[in-house]
């Protein structure tokens, strides 16, 4: 593919995404009155960007515009801005283009949506800059237009956050290392230092990525080490040369230079509701959290950096088409087992969750879990899947052009899918069927209240006599198939407990019954209460005497079991003929003193 069609092409598809930001923020916000190319960009120009949306898109007006989180402080810090380093719980790259839009926009609020964007459209360029440098110029296409067209992304877009900035430099930095990588160079070392250190001053949390890559090129790469070193030294010096004064200011005006870090953690000990009266770095945070809970601080920073960010992308292209999320995240999964193989993908990989690594113990704390923390390993996990994609496309090749030389290189290629299939999978069986256990294990032995929800890692606890898991909504639940279903508790220590079971009948008209046992000692026989607006909730009292230390075994029995054909169409997904009792969300288990 030539230079130039690649680059029309990436212009078109910047256009595109345009297009589809406008429309996002026309429906959001409104038209405007002035500048004149502003008002010539939502009244003349959206109508058309409305042509581009896929019919089921609708946009909700917002009343209050960025009101209610980090955007409208944006532009109050925007407009008090008085130098570019200046001290402050913000880094400065957001907060000055913030500003710069303020003056293309007539000191409008809506200029704080006019810097999202455009970190957003900045994405699309990084992508197709990341994919074309590791893959080819079709795959940066490729990935660029996913960039372009994912409705996550064009959500965000307008709506005046700093992540698409951040993740613009983030995948900009990586295609710089990539670039410095195979070509050492003094001009790649420059721009190793510019996009790192312009990541790092849209949010510092980017050091935890930018010392590891520039430390891994230092260490790895082709040709004689001395001026691979050098030319790293010279990267360095820029980065810090780049970052360093905002670090000098915080640390002069406040006493540390990690403010823009530190600082926050007054919103997540406020959350977790632990005491924020004196201040608090986050490492010490962290390490609070990890001496309180370590098994429960673990298993949060393996989802974080491991699951939550991957799966909850790929939803903003089903509005295209209803395979392309299913179809992009099992390339992209294919892609990130693929990386390792390549020094390539490594350095892609020690980026990619060394990025992540300032979310992975916070994301599960209050809004510590929302989409917009983690758009930048979008673009990595979209230029996986091209890896992926390009990398079947040239064995298939190979296998069928030159067929004998591919024989020999076949037995060890599989060998080596096999390790890491076989590696894979013993980390996927200790994560889901094991760690659930031993982090609830750990919660309740330190007298914490734990729910024991259905859903997602739940075969520890809900063993036999259960349906597959099911979401209803906001619930997820499980239906009772079997006379006697059974849920393993762990209790550590020996003490008196409450539990509560929030469940309810299968059938509600055939007034059916349930008698619960605990460790084979009846604890509770009652008629099922149902109430359409509120899931069931029995609490039953565990004295001490009736416990075991480790695994302590609820069986709920149901009276009568119904055929799920008579019962309501929320069992429509199990089979007809299918005996159901009851429907449980939760058992949440409550250590007494």
């Amino acid at each position: 593919m030539s230079s130039r069609i690649s680059i029309g092409a990436l212009v078109a598809l910047v256009g595109l995404g345009a297009l589809l930001r406008l429309d996002a923020f026309t429906g959001h916000y409104g038209t405007l009155e002035h500048p004149a190319w502003a008002r010539v960009a939502t009244r003349d120009i959206a109508p058309a960007a409305r042509r581009v949306r896929p019919g089921s898109v609708a946009w909700a007006p917002i009343a209050d515009p960025y009101v209610g989180g980090d955007p409208i402080n944006y532009l109050k810090f925007a407009r008090e801005m008085r130098t570019f380093y200046q001290p402050h719980v913000r880094e400065p790259v957001f907060l000055a283009v913030t500003r710069i839009a303020l003056a293309l926009l007539d000191d409008q609020d809506a200029a704080v949506s006019l810097a999202s964007a455009a970190g957003s459209l900045l994405l699309i360029v990084g992508a197709y800059l990341l994919g074309a440098e590791l893959i080819s110029p079709l795959a940066g296409l490729a990935s660029a237009a996913v960039m372009a067209i994912d409705y996550d992304l064009v959500t965000w877009a307008p709506d005046g956050w700093r992540d698409d900035m951040f993740s613009a430099t983030v995948a900009l930095a990586a295609w710089a290392f990539v670039r410095f990588r195979r070509h050492p160079s003094f001009g790649n070392a420059l721009l190793v230092g510019f996009t790192s250190g312009a990541a790092c001053l849209t949010r510092i949390t980017a050091v935890s990525f930018a010392l590891p890559a520039l430390l891994w090129v230092s260490a790895a790469g082709p040709g004689a080490v001395r001026p691979r070193l050098e030319y790293a030294a010279v990267a360095l010096v820029v980065l810090a040369a780049i970052v360093g004064p905002f670090l000098l200011s915080c640390a002069i005006a406040t006493g540390d230079p990690l403010y823009a870090i530190d600082y926050h953690t007054v919103y997540y000990r406020a959350a977790d509701g632990l005491s924020v009266s004196t201040p608090m770095s986050a490492g010490e945070y962290l390490w609070g959290k990890f001496a309180a809970h370590p098994l429960g601080t673990l298993d949060a920073g393996i989802t974080g950096e491991f699951v939550r960010p991957f799966t909850i992308k790929w939803n903003g292209l089903r509005i295209w088409a209803a395979w392309l999320p299913a179809a992009t995240a099992a390339a992209a999964l294919l892609g990130l087992l693929m990386l390792p193989f390549t020094a390539d993908g490594r350095l892609l990989l020690l980026m990619l969750l060394g990025s992540l690594l300032p979310y992975v113990f916070t994301w599960n704390i209050a809004a510590g879990g929302e989409w917009r923390f983690t758009m930048h390993a979008y673009p990595f996990y979209v230029v996986a899947a091209c890896f992926a994609v390009a990398g079947v496309a040239r064995l298939i090749r190979a296998l069928v052009t030159q067929p004998a030389s591919w024989r020999a290189r076949a037995m060890w290629l599989g060998v080596r899918a096999g390790i890491v299939c076989a590696l894979v999978a013993a980390a996927v069986v200790v994560y889901v069927g094991v760690l659930p256990w031993f982090v609830a294990s750990e919660a309740i032995g330190k007298g914490d209240s734990v729910s024991i929800g259905t859903g997602g890692r739940d075969r520890a606890f809900y063993r036999s006599g259960w349906s597959r898991a099911h979401s209803e909504g906001i619930v997820t639940v499980r239906v009772s198939i079997a006379p006697r279903a059974a849920v393993s508790i762990p209790l550590p220590v020996r003490r008196a407990y409450d539990l509560v079971l929030r469940l309810d009948p299968a059938a509600p008209a055939d007034g059916q019954s349930m008698t619960v046992l605990f460790n084979q000692q009846i604890v509770l026989s009652t008629t099922l209460d149902w109430n359409a607006q509120r899931v069931g909730a029995y609490r039953l009292h565990v004295p001490i005497e009736w416990m075991r230390t480790g695994r302590n075994d609820l069986v709920i029995v149901p009276t009568p079991t119904v055929a799920a054909a008579t019962a309501d169409s929320r069992f429509s997904w199990l089979r007809p003929d299918q005996r159901l009792g009851v429907r449980i969300w939760m058992v949440r288990v409550i250590p007494l003193t």
